[in-house]
């Protein structure tokens, strides 16, 4: 204890010194004369395989250090650093001693467990860090408040929300006395606490988060992460600080928990009410509502209720609610199912007496609880809604919203008054707590002695075990003394032996179990460890072997509420609303990059919207249509039912559809691959941001490419906007049209080019900055079809004409006679495609020779221009004008003309079908040469064979 006081009385020291002169750097600060004792750390360094904590890079290398440097760390990667009173660079530990173990480092260093000791790790460098500052954002780290540690990304995530909070506030808050006076049991409960914080943040944040090819420091400017390690601990300050309050009280009024999740089945928002002696009923009765919002397109956030528990009624309601069994429960009349529902028993002004609701009285399997209380007006609603429950509803709160007056939170402690052996559900999901050999997940083991091995396995592919998590592997031996290995994938790579324990088969109540314990650093190194305890046990239920835990007698478990008053502030500005506005987002947009880096950039531009496994159905054969809004580019992707999927460039199919593949991960992103049997073909990902719900949905996306360019892939992050199309609903725009008056062989309405021009615009479907419209890519090459008169084509060659700024082209009709007309084509600056004829006056006169009542004669101009498209069709506006039509009767200005609508195709300009001019053998109907409106296509043959083209 001595050794303690003095190192004590040397921080506090210090910190005189830094509130004194120190501070920011400031050279009058000065490290701590440190204790001559030694401490022997074992220390297991965990880390994701691609994470790089160098500050600055300039290239993101393919082939990260961060792997190599877990296995080839040095005694210079590592410090030690002692915190002063305000969280800042005190001094530097001594490491006297540097070991490499498999999977583990010894590190012998002269410092006692302190929680504002703590050890920090550069796996590129030696660590840099200045007295009097903060610690910098590229080490990571863990507080050395046991002699076996982990350091792992959670762990730095943890202890770096302490000390933030430690430096805003100028002192260690809750921990001031464990600081000051470090006694042994104090610093091992402050090292649970940040063990406990490192468990809920692998829940609520580290999820979220893309790491692979990311610099820690990058890591850490994220909002998302800021926002979550303020919040969290901000709740655990005030939980850890409420008074205590008449639990009796709070159960009568009534309190609420309030939940949100998102997965491939879609969100939702929870609100459950719990009360004891319900005002409206006679008797002593426990009821429950659960409220629910789920999300249904566009739908404000409305609460209905879903399920009610009316304890003095029984289970009778239960067989209402899916899934109301949550696990099992072993009594002395075996295994007895378990609901998320309690039923009081008793309760005083201090504690409450509760049981399950499927339990009787008689079960002996009671719980007793307590609460505490602490107002929340003025308080952050963010920093409330952190939990492992609740933490995805903070995306509909808006980020300055405050509790009101009248706002308490709860913080619930419940213990059991005896042990409890807790089993998942094995008949409902039972899979999720099944145990299956390492190698054969799919068949879980049928019998305890299916589990153990004669003798230990050197090396994972041997091990006869399994999966406690997907990191960590637990191998059973039977070797005299009932070893349990647990091995663990250490940095992603390598599996190896961190922890060994002892397991015993044990018979509780006729059942037999085998029994053992999980130590604290595996539970540290595991990813998302599914307990709530250490002590697990495995027992055969329904024909299988299943994990569960035991909850030992007087063991403290909390969680947290609200009372009513608290919970209408949230739902009264939750709204869909607060979500970022709908728009293109180009946070992350890089190249080259990775996944890692495209989650990051997902979780930061991300609205309520995901890709879920309904929705990604309902798409099939819509058509997914993509405009470029710097060329103009049109691409269309059809995802069809056989999980195969169409691609269209500038409105035609791309070759290979049978190969390219589709599929929906657990992320919720849609993975596009183009060949499905090619493991190095490129793909693509895309995520949902946002999506704005309209009779065509638009889609704002995410997307991770990686193109395959001879072996050396191309990967890039960028945005796109998607909007959805059925298929064949495209209808042009035909507002203000001329309409055609076959007697006098002119348009019925005379309009101007400048009313074309106006309408044209007016007729366009633009969404967040796209336009349709023809560019010479998808142009040139091609002939367009049109809906109006599938038999005429206006070919476009992508050879110049003779006049500057032209190409080539015909105009043509295969049908009767046919012909065949020379034209010259350009775009304009807008993308309207004009065209005029390439003949003389003389040469168009002798093609169309019939008069007025057969053809206008003389030379024509015509713009058409792009209304809308589906990403297979194009809707057009156009307009046309003949020399010829300034002679006639009522005659038309040089302005005036025909303003007519249509849909066309495009197909390759080779596949226009060739035409073979012949003269008439019956009377020429009236129409006219162009295609539109339905009454152009009266048109039956040519009177004369055309001239060849000049």
């Amino acid at each position: 204890m001595r050794a303690y006081l003095m190192m004590g009385l040397s921080l506090i020291l210090a910190g005189l010194l830094s509130a004194c002169g120190g501070g920011d750097g400031e050279s009058g600060i000065q490290p701590a004369d440190l204790p001559l004792a030694k401490t022997r750390f074992t220390v297991t360094v965990d880390l994701p395989a691609g994470l790089m904590t160098a500050q600055q890079r300039n290239s993101w290398q393919l082939i990260s250090k961060a792997y190599a440097a877990t296995t080839t760390l040095t005694q210079d990667n590592f410090a030690i650093i002692f915190l002063n009173a305000q969280g800042k660079a005190m001094g530097q530990g001594e490491i006297t001693n540097f070991q490499q173990t498999d999977g583990n480092y010894i590190i012998e260093a002269r410092s006692p467990l302190l929680l504002q000791g703590v050890l920090v790790l550069n796996l590129e460098e030696p660590p840099q860090f200045s007295i009097g500052d903060e610690l910098p954002t590229n080490l990571l780290m863990t507080p050395l408040t046991d002699t076996e540690i982990a350091l792992s990304l959670k762990t730095t995530l943890a202890y770096r929300a302490l000390i933030k909070r430690v430096v805003r506030d100028g002192n260690w808050g809750i921990f001031i006395e464990t600081v000051s006076e470090p006694a042994n049991i104090d610093v091992r409960d402050a090292g649970d606490f940040i063990n406990e914080l490192a468990d809920e943040l692998a829940v609520t944040l580290i999820p979220k988060l893309g790491l692979n090819g990311v610099s820690l420091s990058n890591l850490m400017s994220l909002t998302v992460v800021n926002d979550i390690l303020e919040g969290i601990m901000t709740r655990k300050y005030t939980e850890l600080t409420a008074q205590k309050d008449q639990i009796q009280t709070v159960f009568n009024a009534g309190f609420w928990r309030l939940r949100s999740q998102r997965s491939l089945t879609g969100s939702t928002l929870e609100a459950d009410m719990m009360d004891f002696n319900s005002p409206d009923t006679a008797t002593n009765e426990t009821r429950q509502i659960d409220w629910r919002w789920h999300k249904n397109g566009d739908s404000e956030i409305s609460l209905a209720e879903e399920f009610r528990y009316l304890s003095e009624q029984g289970l009778v309601q239960f067989d209402q609610k899916e899934n109301a069994i949550q696990g099992k429960i072993l009594t002395s009349g075996g295994w007895k199912d378990l609901y998320d529902y309690f039923q009081v028993l008793i309760s005083s002004s201090s504690t409450a007496i509760m049981t399950d609701a499927g339990l009787a009285e008689s079960d002996s399997r009671n719980i007793t609880m307590r609460v505490n209380s602490y107002p929340l007006s003025g308080q952050r609603m963010h920093d409330f809604l952190t939990t492992k429950e609740n933490h995805f509803m903070t995306r509909y709160v808006p980020d300055d919203a405050t509790f009101a007056e009248g706002s308490t939170g709860y913080y619930f402690t419940w213990n059991p008054e005896t042990t409890r052996m807790l089993l998942c559900s094995t008949d409902v999901n039972g899979d999720e707590c099944s145990v299956s050999p390492r190698d054969n997940p799919g068949v879980p083991y049928t019998t305890l002695e299916d589990l153990v091995s004669v003798a230990g396995s050197g090396s994972i592919e041997q091990v006869n075990g399994y999966h406690l998590t997907d990191n960590v592997v637990l191998e059973f031996v039977f070797n005299n003394t009932h070893q349990v290995n647990y091995w663990v994938n250490i940095g992603g790579d390598d599996w190896v032996v961190v922890e060994d324990g002892l397991w015993s088969p044990v018979t509780t109540q006729g059942i037999q179990m085998f029994q053992f314990t999980v130590p604290d650093v595996i539970k540290q190194l595991a990813n998302h460890y599914p307990f709530d305890t250490p002590y697990l046990f495995l027992v055969v239920d329904q024909g299988a072997v299943h994990q569960g835990q035991a909850v030992l007698k007087d063991s403290d478990f909390h969680f947290a509420g609200f009372n009513n008053a608290a919970k209408e502030q949230i739902y009264a500005v939750a709204s869909r609303d607060n979500l970022p506005p709908f728009g293109d987002c180009d946070f992350g947009d890089t190249t080259p990059a990775t996944e890692d880096q495209f989650l990051n950039a997902v979780t930061e531009c991300g609205g309520d919207e995901t890709f879920t496994t309904d929705s990604v159905n309902a798409l099939a054969d819509q058509h997914l249509v993509q405009i470029s809004t710097e060329l103009g580019e049109l691409e269309a992707v059809i995802l069809r039912s056989d999980k195969t999927w169409d691609y269209y460039l500038n409105t035609v199919l791309q070759p290979g559809s049978d190969n390219r593949e589709w599929a929906l991960d657990e992320l919720g992103f849609l993975r596009l691959t183009e060949d499905r049997h090619n493991t190095f073909s490129d793909y693509a990902l895309w995520a949902v941001t946002h999506k704005k719900y309209d009779a065509r949905p638009l889609w704002a996306i995410k997307t991770f490419s990686q193109t395959d360019l001879g072996g050396a892939n191309q990967t890039e992050i960028s945005h796109l906007m998607t909007k959805e199309y059925a298929p064949d609903t495209l209808v042009a725009c035909t507002t203000s049209d001329s309409g055609w008056n076959s007697s006098t062989q002119m348009p019925a309405t005379a309009r101007t080019k400048t009313e074309f021009d106006n309408q044209s615009t007016s007729c366009i479907v633009s969404w967040e900055g796209r336009t349709p419209r023809f560019t010479q890519n998808m142009l040139a090459g091609m002939a367009l079809t049109f809906a109006g008169d599938s038999s005429r084509h206006l070919v476009l060659n992508p050879q110049a004409d003779t006049q500057a700024g032209f190409n080539t082209g015909r105009y043509t009709d295969a049908d009767g006679c046919g012909f065949d007309i020379p034209i010259r084509w350009k775009l304009e600056a807008d993308g309207t495609l004009y065209y005029e004829n390439a003949m003389a006056q003389s040469e168009i006169d002798a093609v169309f020779s019939n008069g007025a009542k057969r053809f206008p004669t003389g030379d024509f101009q015509e713009w058409i221009k792009v209304s809308d498209t589906d990403g297979l069709k194009l809707t057009i506006k156009g307009f046309n004008h003949f020399t010829r039509w300034e002679s006639a009767s009522p005659a038309l200005s040089t302005t005036q003309g025909e303003m007519w609508s249509d849909i066309v195709t495009l197909i390759p300009a080779a596949s226009a079908p060739s035409v073979s001019v012949q003269s008439p053998t019956d009377a020429p109907q009236p129409g006219s040469p162009f295609p539109g409106t339905v009454l152009r296509d009266g048109l039956s043959c040519n009177l004369t064979p055309p001239p060849t083209t000049p």
